[in-house]
Order: C-alpha cells, then structure tokens, then sequence
C-alpha cells in the first residue's frame, strides 16, 4: 500500500533534503499541536490576539504546512529530534 502524503509535504520533498517521511512527521505533529492547544493557534488577521473564535483562526492543515516550511528553513525550536535523523542526499 502506497503511502499518502500531504500536498505541501510532497511539494517541499522534491526541493528540500528532508525525505517525505519526515516532512509527514512534521506535518502530523503540527495537527497534533493544532488539536491540543487551540488556545495558541492565532488569528489571522491579528496574529498577536488571543481567543479568537475557531472560524478566524488558520486551519489545522495551514497551521500544519507552515509548521513544515519552518522545519526546512532551518527554525531551529522546529522538531529538533527529527531535525537530527539522517538527512536526504
């Protein structure tokens, strides 16, 4: 059975040096991040304001993209565990 992959995941494995595998695994921990702590999911149109309602606030997949282009930026605080692992030639 072939694996499924997000779209961005997919878009940012042919031009990064992460594997898809491991965008995945940023990917499912930015929905998980999303689902546990709505509280700190912004605005946005204000990204500073707190407890907005969920219809103004991104999308668990937005949030989740976002959280895998920071990871291939180089952020850092980004999933340094995965960060470690080996690394696509």
């Amino acid at each position: 059975m072939a694996r499924r992959y997000a779209p961005c995941v997919k878009k940012k494995a042919k031009t990064s040096r992460y594997s898809a595998s491991t965008l995945q695994r940023v990917y499912n921990r930015g929905i998980g991040a999303w689902k546990s702590s709505p509280g700190s999911v912004r605005s946005r149109s204000n990204p500073k304001r707190r407890g907005v309602p969920r219809s103004q606030q991104f999308s668990k997949e937005a949030w989740a993209c976002a959280r895998v282009n920071a990871f291939v930026a180089g952020r850092k605080r980004v999933d340094p565990d995965l960060r470690r692992k080996r690394r696509r030639k």
